[in-house]
């Protein structure tokens, strides 16, 4: 399974093409669309509009493709998940559902401006909107190897810190963020953006010090568009529940969570494509998934020291431990896009411009592995790169 593209019909399709661009997307596996395809050909009841046999059953298979997303990401309980449109959606939903109560009384937001800006923007709208209440967005500044520089986060830190805004794995340096080792304030809670790390390591957000986090769908196997969101059971009463919005009524109330961010009719097509994305990457294992993009990313780590005028801009890769399969590298007097060109010709796919971020590097260009991708991969991006090194 790992190294195989068979599953993809997208990859299949162009056998001779080199796709390292998982961080910005993922195709659809066959499971996944088989999964979409049967919810969309099967009975089109509204899930939980009604008391009919049609609509009864698509407000089941929407709560069980809930509990497998919430078994998926380590969730103590299926009320704890809610599906949204996309991690963006989900932060949007957080910002303004569940920030704005837990900052009633004033604090301050802890920050990263080196973070993707659908993880800090709707944080900072949030912070300028309350500003009269005494709210503020204090930043704190990642490293050149994208790690969290601790001191500063400490610097950051004061007993006036009610949340904290974080990334697990970061979009463009591949970072994973060591949550035991921040020093977050007794007084805050830790909002996590798991984009990047949902489908490639382990969750476990039960055990975790995040109590509310979001997922990208459209990056672990499910459709554009799909997401979630996870609001631990003792941050639930803070979340504002609109009274008006349409719902089904109490036979489709789960949690406030549910209530609040489900408002209006239910995707039971993309629950259940999501539900399935994360059956298929449970067959797998994700400490094998990990294990895996490891030994990729370490490959290409130890070929592209080996080409001058690369930089590598991430951390060193420990081929041993499990590895988000995101690597991040600059060639010397080249900007990013046109080494991106450079390699899309050699028909190589990866990721240049502005990565999402603000005021990211012109020359920085990522590539992101993931489990369809082999070791022939990596050395094709290698070979790829010595031909752009040449023609400096």
């Amino acid at each position: 399974m790992l190294g195989s593209r068979r599953h993809f019909p997208a990859l299949t399709a162009e056998p001779d093409l080199v796709y390292l661009d998982a961080a910005s997307g993922t195709p659809c596996p066959e499971p996944v669309i088989a999964q979409l395809t049967a919810e969309l050909r099967g009975p089109a009841g509204n899930p939980g509009r009604g008391g009919h046999p049609w609509a009864r059953d698509a407000l089941r298979r929407f709560e069980e493709a809930r509990a497998a997303v919430a078994a998926f990401l380590g969730a103590s309980a299926p009320d704890e998940v809610a599906f949204t449109r996309g991690a963006t959606g989900a932060m949007a939903f957080l910002t303004d559902r569940w920030g704005a109560t837990v900052l009633a009384d004033g604090g301050d937001i802890l920050y990263c401006p080196g973070d993707h800006l659908s993880t800090v923007r709707p944080w900072l709208r949030l912070a300028e909107r309350m500003r009269p209440q005494g709210v503020r967005a204090v930043a704190y500044r990642r490293d050149r190897l994208g790690r969290i520089h601790l001191d500063d986060f400490a610097r950051a830190a004061s007993d006036r810190t009610r949340i904290v805004v974080a990334t697990d794995v970061h979009n463009l340096h591949g970072t994973r963020t060591d949550l035991e080792a921040l020093p977050i304030p007794p007084s805050a809670t830790l909002c996590l953006d798991c984009s990047q790390s949902a489908g490639r390591l382990p969750l476990r957000l039960a055990e975790s010090r995040a109590e509310v986090a979001v997922v990208s769908g459209h990056k672990m196997f499910g459709p554009p568009g799909t997401g979630a969101v996870y609001v631990r059971r003792g941050q639930h009463h803070r979340i504002v529940v609109d009274r008006a919005a349409g719902r089904s009524g109490p036979a489709r109330h789960v949690s406030p969570l549910t209530d609040a961010a489900e408002e209006g009719s239910l995707d039971g097509a993309g629950a259940a494509a999501l539900a399935g994305a994360a059956t298929f990457i449970d067959g797998i294992g994700l400490d094998a998934v990990g294990g895996h993009l490891a030994g990729l990313a370490a490959r290409f780590a130890d070929g592209a020291t080996r080409i001058g005028g690369v930089t590598l801009l991430g951390p060193p890769v420990d081929a041993g431990r499990p590895h988000s399969g995101i690597v991040a590298f600059a060639l010397d007097g080249q900007a990013g896009p046109d080494v991106a060109f450079a390699l899309e010709r050699r028909g190589i796919y990866v990721r240049a411009g502005d990565h999402c971020l603000d005021g990211p590097r012109d020359d920085a260009v990522r590539a992101s592995f993931h489990l369809y991708n082999d070791e022939n991969d990596v050395d094709r991006l290698l070979q790829g790169l010595t031909a752009a090194a040449e023609r400096t």
